[in-house]
């Protein structure tokens, strides 16, 4: 999510920024992968599960553990949508900012490597003035009129907080969130409040917001540092693949930065640590470094 209401609100904040360490090696990473697969493979084991829970995210570059159906996350999503709309105080009355929307959109679905939801890819600009931004698992992302006003309407940093959403998306964070907590018995009742509130057909509550990795300000809690961190790399990718331009993820990092140190707080899309500096100071590095970025941007021409 992409918020700048601070860690305190970390529902909607920009919270998706990459670490402020140096890469670590490629040997690492592959080392990381495999201990995130074992360790997934066992817990399905002493949880009696099938091995098919253990999938393989080639975009991701690891395999991580699904234990909840894309039906009850569909279920649980559509709940949330209908909150958070009405919270949020419905969509901006602005057909042309709304058509704008949907064109970025549409554009970057069709990049290689774009998510597909069954529900497609919904982008929808809401009326409350926060800094922010978020995805549900059914394709609904929503684009708070506080975000658009920070970034001045700009299309290209906007394509990069789009395609970071897009981003949870393909590496299915929240379906890995629920499924971490269910295997760990960790939140056991608030995930199983939720998915029963969902099947039950019954009203949103708080307990949805946390499974689906929602902020604080929209009702849940944020998703995990890892997962910021995967997300800011995919949606420079489809960002850049989609024609906009990468060099726009600076500007946009450095603009959350300024905000976060005037007191403003970073966006959901910046809610977990780390900084929105330390995201920044990262780009240089993932922009030579990693082939899917550097490829997309010699497409492109650009970088």
């Amino acid at each position: 999510m992409v918020d700048d209401a601070g860690a305190s609100r970390d529902g909607m904040t920009v919270a998706h920024a990459p670490l402020a360490l140096p890469p670590a090696p490629a040997y690492l990473h592959r080392r990381r992968a495999l201990l995130s697969a074992g360790a997934g493979a066992l817990t399905g084991l002493a949880l009696g599960l099938p091995l098919g829970g253990c999938a393989q995210n080639e975009q991701l570059g690891r395999a991580h553990l699904i234990l909840v159906s894309d039906d009850e996350l569909e279920q649980m999503s559509n709940m949330a949508e209908a909150d958070i709309r009405a919270r949020s105080g419905g969509p901006v009355r602005d057909p042309g900012r709304q058509r704008a929307l949907e064109r970025m959109a549409d554009r970057l679905s069709d990049v290689e490597g774009a998510p597909q939801p069954r529900q497609g890819f919904r982008a929808e600009l809401l009326a409350d003035r926060n800094v922010n931004a978020f995805v549900l698992p059914n394709g609904y992302s929503g684009y708070l009129d506080g975000m658009w006003g920070c970034v001045g309407g700009n299309q290209d940093e906007l394509a990069i907080i789009m395609g970071h959403e897009m981003g949870h998306l393909t590496g299915r964070h929240a379906q890995e969130r629920v499924s971490q907590q269910r295997a760990l018995g960790l939140g056991a009742a608030v995930i199983g409040a939720a998915i029963g509130a969902a099947a039950g057909g019954r009203r949103y509550s708080p307990a949805i917001g946390a499974a689906l990795g929602l902020g604080v300000a929209l009702g849940g809690s944020a998703f995990s540092r890892s997962h910021e961190h995967e997300a800011d790399r995919l949606g420079l990718i489809y960002a850049t693949r989609a024609g906009y331009d990468p060099r726009a993820a600076q500007r946009f990092w450095d603009r959350m930065e300024a905000r976060h140190g005037q007191g403003g707080g970073p966006p959901t899309f910046l809610s977990a640590p780390p900084t929105p500096g330390g995201r920044r100071e990262r780009l240089p590095t993932r922009r030579r470094g990693d082939p899917d970025a550097r490829a997309a941007m010699a497409m492109r021409g650009r970088g």
